[in-house]
Parts: C-alpha cells; sequence; structure tokens
C-alpha cells in the first residue's frame, strides 16, 4: 500500500479517454465573479509555465462531506479522503483534456481502485491559460461527480442534469486539494509550503459550499519552498461556484 498513490495514477494514465465532451476554451469563465449555473470553474495556478508532457497536474476532490482533506500520502489513508480526481498532462493521454477518476473501496479487497469516468458531451470546459501568471482552468458541471461507487455492472451512468443539487450521492461542501506528479508518477508539490506529501494544507472557508454563489474563495502558497521543476510548482488556487 505504500506505492499506491502511484498505481493509482499510473492505472489512470493507462485508462482511454472518451473523446466526448472535448471543449477547449478561450473564456476565463469565472473571472468576473460568475460561473454558469450548477457549475464549478477551479484554477490550477502554477509558478512556471505548464508542462503537460513531463508533469502530470491533480485537481482532487473531496465530495464526502466529512472535512477532511485529501492528501499526496493517501496510501497512510488508503484514499478514503479521495473521491473523485481530474488530471491533466503526464504525457499521451491527457496533455490536450482533462481525465476524471473515482476513487473508491473495492468491497472484495477493500483496496483502493480507480474508475475512468466518461464526460458527457458539454459538461467540462478547459482552458489551458489563467487571466494572470501561469495555469489552467477547469469548469464543470457539478453533476459529472455526483456518483455511486461503480461496482455495479455495468456501473452507473454518468449524469449530465445541470440542476445540482439536490445530490444524491455527495455532499454540497467539498474538500479540494491539488498535487503534480513528475515522469515517475511521484508527487512533487501540493498546496502545502512544506513539500508535497506534508498534511498541514487545509482548505480554505472549511470547504467549498457549493450552495452558495462563490466569486473570490482562493488559496496562495505561503513561504520561500521551491521545487527544481517550476512548471512543477504550485503557486496556489482559485475557486467559483453558482448553485
Amino acid at each position: 500500500m505504500r506505492r499506491l498513490v502511484t498505481v493509482v495514477v499510473v492505472a489512470a494514465m493507462m485508462i482511454g479517454l472518451s473523446g466526448c465532451g472535448r471543449q477547449v476554451t478561450g473564456l476565463n469563465a469565472g473571472g468576473g465573479g460568475i460561473v454558469p449555473a450548477g457549475e464549478t470553474a477551479i484554477r490550477f495556478d502554477t509558478v512556471g509555465p505548464l508542462d503537460f508532457q513531463n508533469v502530470s497536474y491533480l485537481i482532487v476532490l473531496n465530495t464526502t462531506g466529512n472535512g477532511q482533506q485529501p492528501y499526496a500520502l493517501g496510501y497512510n489513508t488508503d484514499f478514503k479522503n479521495w473521491s473523485t480526481f481530474f488530471i491533466v498532462g503526464g504525457g499521451a493521454g491527457y496533455a490536450n483534456f482533462p481525465g476524471l477518476l473515482q476513487v473508491y473501496q473495492d468491497p472484495a479487497s477493500g483496496a483502493a481502485r480507480t474508475f475512468n469516468v466518461p464526460i458527457p458531451n458539454g459538461t467540462v470546459n478547459f482552458n489551458p491559460t489563467v487571466p494572470t501568471g501561469n495555469g489552467f482552468q477547469i469548469t464543470f458541471n457539478r453533476c459529472i461527480v455526483d456518483l455511486a461507487p461503480p461496482t455495479a455492472s455495468p456501473p452507473p451512468p454518468v449524469s449530465s442534469n445541470k440542476d445540482c443539487p439536490p445530490y444524491t450521492n455527495i455532499n454540497k461542501v467539498w474538500q479540494i486539494s491539488l498535487f503534480t506528479l513528475d515522469r515517475t508518477q511521484s508527487p512533487v508539490d501540493s498546496l502545502s509550503s512544506n513539500g508535497a506529501s506534508n498534511t498541514d494544507y487545509k482548505f480554505p472557508n472549511n470547504g467549498l459550499d457549493t450552495s452558495q454563489t462563490i466569486t473570490t474563495l482562493n488559496f496562495f502558497k505561503q513561504g520561500n519552498q521551491q521545487v527544481s521543476n517550476p512548471s512543477a510548482q504550485i503557486a496556489g488556487v482559485e475557486v467559483f461556484n453558482t448553485p
């Protein structure tokens, strides 16, 4: 289990990404404090220019409502606070558009596993730039992360309904973490100022309340800690939300 974080991400990188839903847009949705109803925008701010060939960028969501932060040291907690994550970069597969992976506990083995979530057309917009500095933005219909465990056969369908909430499988309050990984799929940086695997970071405001209009929820790293590759160094996170 000590290298499960690597197993999870490597599994994500090996799964083929469906061609539907790929929307790359030049619009900076959320910059004026407004995203479409039912949607959330997350900006991943980096110190250096993005490098989608050599760096994997992860946006990890805990949508259970338990208030616990997902950390890169997931193998210490069997990923119990990882619900879903967007992944961008890492070379082939996710270089031009994010993948969406669900993390769940296998009822047979108890181990953490991933399920590649098909992205319905029109539910995710990807912008490889941000208004200032370096980074990217993902704007998505929150219904696509309202997921039951994919242990049914076939797995439950992904909803593209824009009328969320009510949610059926997730809570309205989410915790969000950002991670970068190198080409060996080892964590490089996180929102902590003390290392990729440090657990001192807590998402501000006790989490993202998706039932509220959010225009200024952000967290920028403090301190002087640096990583060798500025493209993998995280500057902060910005979140915009409309119920």
